[in-house]
């Protein structure tokens, strides 16, 4: 009753994503619910600038963090990030239905409201070898979870074109549950298009504002991300302009620990929206009531029956926050304290160790040969390349070896699940590593072991010292004979540490590869990127060098 105390009156600019204005008014809060838009007895009042509506992360995957749930959480929480739709495809490809029931339960550990895509794609390809696979029963199974509210990103555009019954007995299952469809169409035009969009309901993979259009379109949403690997804002954010903006979210999608903590979650998204030029309401719009639509939540606008999912602003346009309230408790991460033990399997690295040899092309002959390199262009997509590598022992064998020229290096990926599934050997142009090597048990989807190198001895110090840790990112140095790492024991992809040690030690490993020459634009996270073998163009795979676009091995020594 009106006349009845609440526990919560909040007074201020009440920004109201449902009319997309901004007005003054009052929010009562009551047993963790929105009683009503309007002054009333309370237990306990605060005064704020503008009032917002927590903001959401329409798709991000929190092992890219390098966290466990409950420290991203920690991290996002006081910003403003009251709630996150994520796809925990990548504990998944490591253990199964089993890594994504342990990630559920690690969500209830936190009073971040997390919401959860099932993996559609685990493996993503049957062109390397995971740790696991999720059949459509075992999705169909985790479709029906109460905090599920989508069938994660659809990798396999390819099977969604043809037909494939594996892919579409999935998207069927989701259906079935009324849930939404995510996708994942990078460079997909024309009339693979209007197909894919038949299918699916939205996309995340946009790099050009062209290409943005054309799904809106053909009627997909679509989520304009601005991750740490890929920062595609400023070059799709002119579609706000273009098209109606409430089919429009906001996304990280990959989000690094530095980042995290530095520069936090889809909040850094919004308020770099804001300074490229959207309307403050509009980029709030599309971190909160239009996500909130496309998955069908309760929460991410302020209306009478709503959860009290608010934060209190002194500056709107630098979303400057002052208090978070997630269903009614204020600050509710404020304090801090160690993380709580995960559920998340270790012991998860498993491959015998390696020489240098191991992971080197062989060859007989004496002159340059000429390869195959996957090109980092930048972002999650690669280009094809060829160039010309010598020829040199490494321990009795004659091996390919380093460009150092050309900035053309051996790149090796291990199976790392137990499964004795091979190495794959390659190269890559424009990582910049002038010596040493760099290597990670983060390399999506799969998660084997990659490691990079000038030299294939460094390399195999990389991946065995990997293999003894139980996972994580290293790089080290020869001239010093210095390893830095970054344990990742938890499904080999992330830490059980604080969020501040997790920060600092990855930044030392950071450090050790700057001075290693690694690129500082793309870094240890483009390297996790190099064996994504469902994006464009050339990947590498324990089994081998892929051309994403033919969906096939192709050799890496040109004949």
């Amino acid at each position: 009753m009106s006349d009845e105390p609440v526990d919560l009156l909040v007074s201020g600019n009440l920004v109201n994503v449902d009319t997309g204005t901004v007005s003054e008014s009052f929010v009562a809060v009551d047993d963790g619910r929105i009683v009503a838009l309007e002054e009333r007895p309370a237990a306990r009042e605060l005064d704020a600038e503008y009032i917002a509506p927590g903001l959401i992360d329409a798709h991000m995957h929190v092992e890219s963090s390098m966290v466990t749930l409950p420290q991203y959480a920690d991290a996002v929480v006081p910003r403003g990030v009251t709630s996150v739709v994520h796809d925990p495809h990548e504990i998944a490809n490591v253990s199964g239905v089993a890594g994504v029931e342990a990630m559920m339960a690690d969500a209830t550990r936190t009073p971040l409201k997390v919401r959860f895509t099932v993996p559609s794609s685990v493996p993503a390809t049957t062109l390397q070898d995971g740790g696991a696979t999720l059949d459509a029963e075992a999705v169909d199974a985790l479709l029906g979870e109460d905090e599920v509210v989508a069938l994660g990103e659809v990798m396999n555009v390819p099977g969604v074109v043809a037909g494939d019954d594996s892919v579409h007995e999935k998207i069927r299952a989701a259906r079935d549950h009324g849930l939404t469809v995510d996708g994942h169409a990078p460079r997909v035009r024309g009339s693979d298009l209007q197909t894919v969009a038949r299918y699916l309901d939205n996309d995340h993979e946009s790099i050009s504002l062209a290409e943005a259009r054309e799904k809106v379109e053909a009627g997909l949403r679509v989520y304009l991300r601005e991750g740490s690997a890929s920062k595609n804002l400023a070059d799709v954010v002119g579609l706000v302009d273009e098209v109606g903006s409430r089919r429009l979210s906001l996304c990280t999608d990959d989000r690094d620990v530095v980042d995290l903590v530095e520069r936090g979650g889809v909040d850094f998204a919004v308020r770099k929206a804001i300074r490229l030029g959207v309307d403050p309401v509009e980029a709030v719009q599309m971190a909160t009531v239009n996500t909130a639509e496309s998955y069908g939540l309760p929460f991410g606008r302020i209306r009478p029956g709503a959860p009290a999912d608010l934060v209190l602003l002194s500056d709107l346009r630098t979303w400057e926050v002052d208090h978070v309230v997630v269903d009614g408790a204020v600050d509710p991460t404020k304090g801090g304290g160690a993380p709580p033990a995960s559920a998340i399997a270790t012991g998860t690295v498993r491959f015998e160790p390696v020489s240098a040899a191991d992971l080197a092309v062989r060859h007989a002959g004496d002159y340059p040969v000429r390869v195959r390199v996957i090109d980092a262009v930048g972002g999650l997509q690669t280009g094809r390349a060829e160039a010309d590598v010598p020829v040199a022992p490494v321990n009795e064998e004659r091996v390919l070896t380093a460009n150092a020229d050309d900035d053309v290096l051996p790149l090796a990926v291990i199976e790392r699940h137990g499964e004795a599934g091979g190495i794959g050997r390659g190269f890559v142009r424009g990582l910049g590593l002038e010596r040493g090597a760099v290597g990670s048990t983060v390399a999506h989807d799969a998660h084997n072991c990659i490691v990079a190198g000038v030299d294939h001895d460094s390399m195999a110090t990389v991946a065995n010292h990997l293999r003894d840790v139980g996972g994580g990112v290293a790089a080290y140095d020869p001239e010093d004979d210095a390893l830095s790492s970054l344990a990742l024991p938890m499904g080999g992809l992330m830490s059980d540490e604080s969020l501040g040690t997790v920060k600092e030690t990855f930044e030392s490993v950071e450090a050790t590869a700057d001075d290693l020459g690694l690129d500082r634009d793309g870094g240890l996270m483009a390297l996790s990127f190099l064996a994504l073998e469902v994006i464009p163009t050339y990947r590498l795979t324990n089994n081998g060098l892929v051309d994403v676009e033919s969906f096939e091995y192709v050799p890496t020594v040109i004949d």
